[in-house]
């Protein structure tokens, strides 16, 4: 099915899986709503703006509307939910996309400040969790909805110290604890038909990964396209059921192969 009259959330939406998905979406007929901290290129190290995407999802003939949102603050996500329901009625998709990729993802446990880590949780795991908060009940009302959080291998897998070419210990309790809300939560509201679940997008070769890697000495040369990713986004928003999927956590490049996604 199409995606005509939908209304999709993006989190992260200047660049990335959440532009590229947003793009991909917006081919398909979906009305966006993006979010993301970066709004002018002055602002970021990394290529990609909000404004941006928006102007490039126009372009492809569909509404967006462009919300600056730091993730962080609570207030931010209260005003993007109520800017989203205020322009179009109401979110048929939340992707739940952001993840933090700034001070103190790289570093040691003992380097990072509590301030830091405060952040990283909030970014990675509260943030998801506020915005299907704020936004689940009117999917519960109209009986229809899909939440997609995305995860990381480093969930569920040991990975590289922080430190050492790897990453803080937040990123993966965030998103280990992520993945178990999606579990529980898709097992509580079932009855709602509401799908929720967890997509793993495996090692992605993105705008900031080609950036800072070489930077670091780290070796990005696995790195997938983008493309697995977000091919498995628009499938699982226009599948036939996507509660065949709810509470799982679903592998990207699995997924894709089983589908036949990518040529």
């Amino acid at each position: 099915m199409g995606l005509e009259d939908k209304v999709v959330l993006i989190t992260g939406a200047s660049r990335g899986i959440g532009k590229q998905a947003a793009l991909r979406l917006a081919e398909n007929g979906a009305r966006l709503v993006l979010a993301a901290r970066t709004v002018e290129a002055s602002h970021s190290q990394f290529p990609g703006t909000l404004n941006e995407t928006a102007a490039m999802v126009r372009a492809r003939g569909a509404k967006a509307l462009a919300v600056r949102c730091d993730l962080a603050i609570r207030a931010d996500l209260e005003r993007l939910c109520r800017s989203a329901i205020d322009e179009y009625g109401r979110v048929d998709i939340l992707i739940n996309n952001a993840a933090w990729f700034g001070d103190g993802h790289y570093d040691p446990f003992l380097s990072i400040s509590l301030d830091q880590w405060q952040t990283m949780i909030d970014v990675d795991l509260n943030a998801p969790v506020m915005l299907t908060r704020l936004l689940l009940p009117g999917m519960v009302e109209r009986r229809s909805g899909l939440v997609i959080c995305m995860t990381s291998v480093a969930a569920t897998h040991d990975v590289p110290a922080g430190g050492r070419g790897g990453i803080s210990p937040a990123y993966p309790a965030a998103k280990a604890a992520l993945n178990r809300f999606v579990r529980a939560l898709a097992a509580e509201i079932r009855e709602h038909r509401i799908a929720v679940i967890a997509l793993e997008p495996g090692f992605t070769l993105t705008e900031r990964t080609a950036t800072l890697f070489p930077r670091r000495n780290m070796d990005f040369s696995a790195a997938r396209s983008m493309e697995t990713p977000v091919r498995t986004i628009l499938d699982l928003c226009t599948c036939a059921d996507p509660m065949a999927y709810s509470g799982q956590v679903i592998i990207a490049a699995e997924y894709a192969k089983q589908h036949q996604l990518l040529d």
